[in-house]
């Protein structure tokens, strides 16, 4: 079976649970559908539901398109695009102006520091890293794999103006959120928040959505630098499944309670028989 089978003849999009059928066969996506009142291939009017060929879609798997880059995940081929669009593996790209560059945010993350002589520097989640302020970019790469990037840029005449992307292709939620910490002089500390790190592959070059200015510094000893206190950390995101099981739960104590009731029900009479 080839995979243009799998997917809807009006809209070519993969077919997914709930999939529709007309009276002699012809299927059709639920939102397709929900705009149609006859087929469109015959003169059938109506569709049901063809749970035959829903179990058909659920079974058939494919590779990313990103196994070349090092993605070994097997996805449901409805499944195909919503993968890909967030996959770690997905091209990235360098946002070096005149650089063609284009590669996973690992290899993106060799090429900067190998070609281009950016700094990097390993972090692990909840724990403070440190960066010398400076108006450099700098790639920051946690244990599992991630790759961030901090660009900071003069902002005159305020002092330097801090960005923070997750380099990877965009995704719909951001997973991750940070806080940076710094003193610009002497008895002064400061915090800057940034509840929701959004993604980015850089085809659109370096970032320029500023969420934090780092003030110029003022008192500190000659010659000391300002020191940025980075914390980055995974969002706790509550799960839709997690919901849908807490309703579930709920529903089986209400249940479970009336049982109790009828047990209690049942106990009574058998009492009053053996007491007559």
């Amino acid at each position: 079976m080839t995979t243009g089978a799998l997917d809807c003849p009006i809209c070519y999009d993969p077919l997914e649970p709930p999939i529709y059928q007309c009276g002699v066969g012809h299927l059709i996506c639920k939102s397709c559908c929900a705009k149609l009142k006859k087929c469109p291939v015959c003169p059938r009017i109506g569709f049901e539901r063809c749970f035959g060929m829903e179990h058909v879609v659920e079974s058939i798997e494919v590779s990313c398109s990103f196994a070349k880059h090092g993605c070994t995940k097997s996805i449901v081929y409805f499944n195909k695009k919503r993968h890909e669009k967030a996959c770690r593996h997905g091209p990235c790209f360098c946002p070096e102006t005149g650089c063609n560059f284009i590669g996973p945010a690992l290899a993106l993350m060799g090429h900067l520091t190998a070609h281009h002589k950016w700094s990097s520097k390993a972090f692990r989640y909840y724990e403070q890293v440190e960066l010398r302020l400076q108006p450099v970019p700098c790639v920051l790469h946690s244990r599992d794999g991630h790759v961030f990037l901090m660009n900071m840029v003069p902002a005159e005449p305020f002092g330097h103006a801090i960005s923070l992307v997750c380099v990877q292709p965009e995704a719909t939620d951001s997973r991750f959120r940070c806080s940076v910490v710094f003193s610009c002089f002497a008895g002064h500390s400061q915090m800057s928040k940034l509840d929701a790190v959004r993604s980015s592959m850089l085809s659109d070059g370096m970032p320029k959505d500023f969420f934090c200015i780092v003030p110029k510094p003022k008192a500190l000893v000659k010659g000391a630098d300002v020191v940025l206190r980075i914390t980055i950390a995974p969002q706790l995101v509550f799960d839709e499944e997690d919901k849908e099981q807490e309703d579930e739960g709920e529903d089986n104590e209400s249940y479970n309670d009336e049982e109790d009731e009828d047990d209690d029900e049942e106990e009574e009479e058998e009492e009053e028989e053996e007491e007559e």
